[in-house]
């Protein structure tokens, strides 16, 4: 549509310990990856930690959505990255 202002945020997943107990209480038996040895930390400005990607595979899921985002939806401005 012409003039449509089309806006995407990236937010990739990241947990907390006391997030990670809560996904693990109502999710039993899940496959989505919460191992904190597998992730890097992350401090928040408060001091807690949340574990994320590691850059490598951070930067790896930026150039692809990148990529599939100016692909399929070339007028999208991508605002935030996280």
């Amino acid at each position: 549509m012409p003039g449509l202002d089309l806006t995407v945020e990236l937010i990739t997943h990241r947990f907390t310990p006391g997030s990670k107990a809560v996904l693990d209480s109502w999710y039993p038996g899940s496959e989505l990856e919460m191992d904190p040895e597998r992730r890097a930390e992350k401090r928040t400005k408060f001091g807690s930690i949340k574990h994320v990607y590691g850059a490598d595979l951070m930067k790896t899921l930026r150039r692809f959505f990148e990529a599939e985002i100016a692909a399929k939806l070339p007028t999208a401005r991508i605002l935030y990255w996280t």
